[in-house]
C-alpha cells in the first residue's frame, strides 16, 4: 500500500492532523480498536462514564475555541473553577499561595514570613545586578544570574519557605516522581500563578474567591464525556482514512517503509504522536546517538482510579489538591460536577490520581484501593456508610514529562534527527512536553503546514 502521509496515532493530536489534511493523501493507524487514546471515555455496564483523569479544555487560542465550538455546538458548558487544596486537616482554595485563609495561624504567618523575605531577596538581587550593570558594561549580561536553573530553587526563590515548604514542594515531588533540585522551570509556561505580597495578604486573611491561573475556566461536554470531542472530530474524518487494530512493527527511515501487523505501508511523510522513546524503537537500525538520547529521556506515569458512590452530590467541588505525604494521591476529582450525565442520577463519581515511575508494579495492587478509600474518608470525601458501585482503574504509562537537564539537548537531536527523514513527532508525547487538549488540536493543524 502507498500513501503519501501517514500519521500514527489516533489520540486528538493526531486526529487533528487528520481532521485538517482533508481530503489528502493519508492514512491514520491506531494500535486501539478504537480512536481516542487517553482523550477517550470509558463507559460501564450500570451507566458511569469514566475519562482517562479529568481532561478538561483550557481554551486560550481563538482558532481552538472556534474549532471546539463548531465540532460540539451545544453539547458544551463553561464551567468556573472550583477546586481546593486538602492539606493539615483543612481545606482551602488553590492556588495555595494566594489562598491561605483557612490555615493554622501559625501556618500562615510562616507563609507570609517567608514571602516577605523571598521578595526582600529578590529585589536586593535586581538592585545588585543593576548596579553592577551600570558600573561596568560587562555586567550587563549577568541578570541571567536571576533566573533559576531548577524549580526546587525556583519555588524557594519565588514563594519562599512556607509556601514551598506547605505546598510547592511536596505537592510537585509527589506529582513528578523525582528530584526536584534536578526538574528544570522550562515546562512552567504560566501554569504557576506568582503573586504580589499584596495577593497573598489578601488571600491569607480572607476568603478569597477570585479565579486566578490558566485552569480558572473550562469548557467540557454535557454528554458522553471528552470522548464527545474526539467523536465530533472524528465525524469529519473518512472512515477508510483510519485504520484500527494496527500494530506498527517496524520502520524503515531509508526505504519510507512502515511494517504492520495488516501489512506494509509506503510513505512520503510521517507524522507521529506517539510517545518519542517508543517511536524512536520502532525505527529500524536509528544512530547510536539517537537510541541514546531517546534512553535518556524521562517520564512519570499515573495510575487512574476511577470510582461509583451510591451517594449524590458527594461534593461540590471539581478537584482536589493532595500535597502530603500521608495520602497515596496527588489528586481526586469529582465527574459529576462536571457533567450529571456521567453517572446514574443518585450516585457521584470520582477519578484518584497517582504517580509512579515507570515500571514500578508497587502501585499497581488491590490494596492501593483500600489506602485511597481510607485517605478519603481521612478527608471527610467519603462516609462510612458509602458503597462503592463502579470502579474502573485506568492506566497511563506515559502521563509527564519530566524535564531534566538532558531533556532539551536529547529533544533537540532527536527531532533533527526525525525531521531529516521526513518524520514530524508532536503533541504532547510525540513533542516531548507539557500540553493541554488546545495545544495538541493546534499541533495538529501546524503539522500539516509541514506536509504541504
Amino acid at each position: 500500500m502507498k500513501t503519501n502521509t501517514v500519521i500514527i496515532g489516533g489520540g486528538i493530536t493526531g486526529l487533528s492532523a487528520a481532521y485538517h489534511l482533508k481530503n489528502k493523501d493519508f492514512l491514520l493507524l491506531e494500535k486501539e480498536n478504537s480512536v481516542g487514546g487517553i482523550c477517550g471515555s470509558v463507559k460501564t455496564n450500570n451507566g458511569f462514564t469514566y475519562d482517562y483523569t479529568g481532561h478538561l479544555l483550557h481554551i486560550k487560542n481563538k482558532y481552538a475555541e472556534t474549532f471546539i465550538k463548531k465540532l460540539l455546538k451545544n453539547n458544551l458548558v463553561l464551567k468556573t473553577r472550583n477546586s481546593w487544596i486538602y492539606s493539615n486537616g483543612v481545606f482551602t482554595r488553590y492556588p495555595f499561595q494566594v489562598n491561605m485563609f483557612g490555615l493554622p495561624e501559625k501556618i500562615i504567618m510562616e507563609c507570609i514570613e517567608g514571602l516577605i523575605k523571598a521578595k526582600l531577596q529578590m529585589t536586593r538581587l535586581v538592585s545588585d545586578e543593576s548596579e553592577r550593570a551600570n558600573h561596568s558594561p560587562r555586567f550587563a549580561g549577568e541578570a541571567g544570574k536571576l533566573r533559576t536553573t531548577n524549580f526546587y530553587d525556583f519555588c524557594l526563590r519565588t514563594f519562599g519557605e512556607g509556601i514551598s515548604k506547605y505546598f510547592m514542594l511536596p505537592y510537585n515531588e509527589k506529582l513528578w516522581r523525582t528530584d526536584l533540585n534536578k526538574l528544570t522551570t522550562d515546562w512552567m509556561g504560566n501554569y504557576i500563578p506568582r503573586p504580589s505580597l499584596q495577593e497573598a495578604i489578601t488571600g491569607a486573611f480572607t476568603d478569597n474567591k477570585r479565579k486566578i491561573g490558566y485552569n480558572a475556566s473550562f469548557y467540557y461536554p454535557k454528554n458522553g464525556g471528552i470522548q464527545a470531542l474526539i467523536d465530533a472530530i472524528k465525524k469529519h474524518i473518512p472512515d477508510t482514512k483510519i485504520k484500527t487494530n494496527i500494530e506498527i512493527l517496524s520502520i524503515n527511515t531509508g526505504t519510507r517503509i512502515i511494517k504492520t501487523n495488516a501489512g506494509d505501508i509506503q510513505y512520503n511523510k510521517l507524522i507521529s504522536t506517539i510517545p518519542l522513546p517508543e517511536l524512536i524503537k520502532l525505527i529500524k537500525n536509528p544512530p547510536v546517538e539517537i537510541a541514546r538520547e531517546a534512553n535518556a529521556l524521562k517520564w512519570t506515569s499515573v495510575l487512574n482510579i476511577n470510582i461509583g458512590i451510591n451517594r449524590k452530590n458527594l461534593s461540590d467541588r471539581h478537584w482536589i489538591y493532595f500535597p502530603e505525604k500521608g495520602f497515596i494521591f496527588y489528586r481526586a476529582g469529582f465527574y459529576n460536577n462536571f457533567s450529571k450525565t456521567l453517572c446514574p442520577k443518585g450516585t457521584s463519581s470520582l477519578y484518584i490520581e497517582v504517580s509512579y515511575l515507570p515500571g514500578s508494579k508497587t502501585v499497581k495492587n488491590r490494596k492501593i484501593l483500600q489506602k485511597i478509600l481510607s485517605n478519603l474518608k481521612t478527608a471527610k470525601i467519603l462516609k462510612s456508610t458509602d458503597k462503592i458501585v463502579s470502579e474502573c482503574t485506568l492506566d497511563i504509562p506515559y502521563a509527564y514529562v519530566i524535564y531534566d537537564k538532558k531533556r532539551n539537548t536529547a529533544l533537540k537531536t532527536i527531532q533533527k534527527y526525525l525531521t531529516k527523514h521526513s518524520i514530524i513527532s508532536i503533541g504532547r508525547y510525540g513533542g516531548w512536553k507539557y500540553s493541554t487538549m488546545e495545544d495538541a488540536i493546534l499541533d495538529g493543524r501546524e503539522a500539516v503546514k509541514w506536509i504541504k
